[in-house]
């Protein structure tokens, strides 16, 4: 009996460009991108992920592509204050803050490193999760974040896709201005939003769909991903999501990064990523705290697994992680000569 006897498995093709080790990845949009671009990381590829926060529709992503471009600055005018924080409707709630000078400079500084990421960034992952926005009665502006004030200073409406399609288009000239070499990878998150319902959500995501589809037959050199048709075509089983029912589960998650892995990474790349999970894996390993000859040998052990993989792939960062064993390895001899 065939494994694939009772699922339909999404056809993935292999990118004209595939992602070398080394390459400077820029992941924006909804948590998916969250989900993704923080596996990156751990894998010790150069990433920076959602440099705005969590954005889920696509007029706030474009806004903050395009600040991040033009270096807008944001004061302490452009915040707004609820419930004892300043915030800031253009960004996320982790910005957010008791002190508005604090909550201004930690934009800033946002901006700032992602100005200088994009610069140098080859692939840019866009992740769009919902086409609903919400724009601010009196500012006249579509929001990335409410802040939890009241509804009714918002107007709700979907985007239509021709919509979608003149903001990005414009856009995507301007970032291939900014950063000539860069190559943009689109994707739609599974993350269901049920709060538009469920006929809404799907609405949503079929203008998504169908806008991101324009814009590849307008622009060569975009690709597209299909983590959304994954999960609601091959997985589709609520076992893979979370118990919330909205947002794919680990097990889902990991089956995506599987197939974004052989159809976007280089071999040297997919080779790499299998390889680091041990580093990354001792890097979570729960010490007893006792200087014992296994957890010496454990830590000898990893620093020589370190210094392989730095050898075989020279690109790959894992400086901290040589260093975070080496201070450990310090600390161990430190106790040992003062016992």
């Amino acid at each position: 009996m065939q494994n694939n006897l009772f699922r339909t498995p999404v056809s993935v093709e292999k990118a004209a460009e595939l992602i070398p080790l080394g390459s400077p990845l820029l992941f924006t949009g909804s948590c998916f991108a969250d989900n993704i671009g923080q596996r990156m990381v751990d894998a010790r590829f150069p990433a920076l992920v959602n440099p705005f926060g969590v954005l889920y529709n696509p007029v706030s992503v474009a806004d903050a592509l395009d600040s991040i471009m033009d270096l807008n600055y944001v004061s302490e005018e452009d915040l707004v204050e609820r419930n004892g924080l300043w915030h800031s409707f253009m960004h996320h709630g982790r910005f957010s803050s008791p002190d508005a000078s604090s909550t201004v400079r930690s934009i800033n500084d946002a901006i700032i490193e992602a100005h200088d990421f994009l610069q140098d960034a080859e692939f840019l992952f866009i992740t769009f999760g919902s086409a609903f926005v919400y724009e601010h009665k009196l500012l006249q502006k579509v929001v990335a974040n409410c802040h939890k004030f009241p509804g009714g200073d918002f107007e709700p409406y979907m985007l239509e896709p021709d919509e979608l399609v003149e903001i990005w288009k414009d856009l995507i000239v301007r970032l291939r201005v900014f950063n000539p070499g860069l190559k943009i990878i689109f994707t739609v998150s599974p993350v269901r939003h049920l709060k538009d319902g469920a006929h809404g959500n799907q609405l949503s995501k079929a203008v998504l769909l169908l806008g991101i589809d324009k814009l590849l037959a307008l622009f060569e050199k975009l690709d597209y991903f299909p983590a959304y048709e994954i999960v609601v075509d091959e997985l589709r089983d609520y076992r893979f999501y979370d118990k919330g029912m909205t947002h794919p589960d680990s097990v889902a998650v990991d089956y995506i990064m599987s197939r974004f892995c052989e159809s976007r990474l280089s071999r040297e790349a997919q080779n790499y990523y299998k390889e680091v999970s041990k580093i990354t894996r001792a890097r979570e390993h729960r010490a007893s705290g006792h200087n014992t000859p296994a957890y010496r040998q454990f830590v000898s052990r990893t620093l020589a697994d370190i210094h392989d993989l730095s050898i075989r792939y020279p690109a790959a960062l894992l400086e901290q992680d040589r260093q975070w064993f080496q201070s450990i390895l310090e600390h161990l001899d430190d106790d040992e000569n003062a016992g």
